[in-house]
């Protein structure tokens, strides 16, 4: 028989000196009279027993459950890291073993093994839960950023194969982060973050199936989680509506439409289009990206005498002419005349107004009447003609194309 609990260290060694000091010989829920720091974090609804503790150089998200349970969160937390998903980085799993507990049977009195695990993750800085944030009276248009957060979580996850199995508010945080654009800088982000892992599957791909079964399960922990926060008073009205399922549907199918385009697109050109060009969140940008560089190894090809090839097609496609028309963009500051435009999205933009217009007229209506289209439907004034003039210079100076700019 034990004495005392046998403590069980199965945790990263960046983290061991801070989570032995910790009194795993007691239950968390009694670890604030051991002395311990504990953090009061807003968290959303759970299950299980969590605790929030700072130790030493960090601060820890500590769950009390099974060890078969814990022991797998650890591995999945560690499979979405390695695909780039966001998610808790995980300490490991610590497993207090009590006195075994005697179980009656024909033979005699048995023992059976009575372990207590605990997950023990990271804690994420600056996170909110969904009680939280809907706790707040959010006009439609911020709801909708934290839909379009969680719907790129539900892509990142079935694209790379993972089922979610218990999709859910509660198991989600969000976060604004600065993050880095390719060609634009640093912008703040809604991001969400799935906080719960234990539920996971991880298969080779998703049939449309399995994709569509964890969409509407989130749809039903909407409504639970709905009827928990307004029963706890942590709100009064509904924290969503008809009209929000409709547009989380209609957003994945979208995002899940181009996360499918732009994978099978990085396979023909060797070229990430999240690392170089950043998010296109329209599957028709991916096509239109496509023909773009088609185009260019079509021109390169016939200047050369010889075939190129997609890749090399692409690589100077993006060094010649995508990379010169953004850095025009951002240096004379155009996106400020377009709100929340940045230059990738312009650039797609200006030429998708390009072929439209040209497609109408039945002949190219060139750049120059292009830009001018553009500019009078999304918000540049006639006082910025002298500006817009100059940039369609230069745009076609770094496509190699000459054009009586048109009246």
């Amino acid at each position: 028989m034990l004495t005392e609990p046998v403590i069980q260290f199965h945790v990263d060694p960046i983290f061991q000196r801070e989570l032995r000091a910790l009194p795993w010989h007691v239950p968390i829920a009694e670890w604030g009279g051991h002395g311990v720091h504990l953090l009061n974090i807003k968290r959303g609804i759970s299950r299980h027993t969590v605790i929030f503790v700072r130790a030493g150089r960090f601060s820890f998200g500590i769950k009390e459950i099974s060890e078969g349970i814990s022991r797998k969160e650890i591995d999945h937390y560690e499979q979405l890291l390695l695909r780039g998903i966001h998610t808790l980085v995980p300490a490991g799993y610590v497993v207090r073993e009590e006195e075994p507990i005697p179980v009656q049977t024909p033979v005699g009195i048995q023992y059976e093994r009575n372990d207590v695990s605990h997950t023990v993750t990271v804690l994420v800085d600056k996170v909110l839960p969904d009680s939280f944030l809907y706790s707040r009276n959010f006009r439609p248009e911020n709801r909708r950023r934290i839909w379009d957060a969680i719907v790129r979580l539900f892509v990142q996850l079935h694209a790379n194969g993972i089922y979610w199995g218990d999709a859910s508010l509660a198991n989600t945080l969000i976060k604004f982060e600065k993050r880095m654009v390719p060609l634009v800088g640093l912008r703040t982000e809604l991001i969400a973050y799935l906080a719960d892992a234990e539920t996971l599957e991880i298969h080779p791909q998703l049939s449309d199936t399995m994709r569509e079964a964890d969409v509407n399960f989130f749809f039903e922990s909407m409504d639970w989680i709905n009827e928990d926060l307004r029963t706890s008073g942590v709100v009064r009205n509904d924290v969503h509506s008809e009209e929000d399922k409709t547009y989380i549907r209609e957003r994945y199918a979208a995002l899940f439409d181009a996360e499918r385009k732009k994978i099978a697109f990085e396979r023909q050109t060797a070229f990430s289009i999240d690392k170089f060009l950043g998010n296109i969140p329209d599957p028709s940008y991916v096509d239109q990206f496509l023909k773009h560089i088609e185009e260019h190894k079509w021109y390169l090809s016939e200047r050369a005498g010889h075939e190129f090839g997609i890749a090399e097609a692409t690589k100077d496609w993006y060094e010649t002419i995508f990379v010169p028309i953004c850095a025009l963009f951002r240096d004379e500051h155009i996106p400020e005349l377009f709100t929340g435009k940045t230059a990738a999205e312009l650039y797609i933009e200006i030429m998708n107004n390009k072929y439209y217009l040209s497609e109408q007229a039945g002949r190219d209506v060139g750049m120059a009447a292009a830009m001018r289209d553009y500019a009078q439907r999304y918000g540049a004034t006639e006082h910025h003609e002298p500006l817009l003039q100059m940039l369609t210079d230069k745009m076609l100076r770094i496509l190699g194309l000459k054009e009586p700019l048109l009246s």
